[in-house]
């Protein structure tokens, strides 16, 4: 029966460690190599994160979003009045989009899901 329990308890862990894997910690929001996030740059990173996740800019400012990753990801706009067009899948390079219109233009990537998302806030 301790030995039961003992695998339940160690199953148990490794759930815990597999749904909290790929958050905050362990480097994985860091932008990769060759990308410097701010200033209108948002890098696309390993750990399916934008980074940063918003960005604030002016009206008439484009924003760049850097895949320097090897990882296969996009840039999908939700449906927002004035949003630019959406990038397409991209392993590699960058997507520049201007935005033209003041607003809050929320965005992810459709391949990892709403929890690879991020905000242009454009005053």
């Amino acid at each position: 029966m301790l030995t039961t329990l003992r695998l339940v308890a160690i199953g148990g862990l490794a759930i815990a460690v597999t749904v909290c894997g790929g958050g905050s910690g362990g480097g994985v929001t860091n932008p990769p190599a060759g990308c410097t996030p701010g200033n209108g740059t948002v890098c696309l990173t390993t750990g399916n994160t934008f980074n940063p996740s918003t960005v604030t800019v002016a009206r008439g400012t484009s924003v760049t979003w850097d895949n320097a990753t090897g990882v296969t990801h996009n840039v999908t706009f939700d449906a927002v009045t004035g949003a630019p067009v959406s990038a397409s899948n991209f392993s590699s390079g960058t997507f520049v989009a201007t935005f033209t219109a003041a607003g809050t233009y929320p965005y992810h990537c459709t391949i990892h899901g709403l929890s690879m998302s991020g905000t242009v806030v454009v005053q």
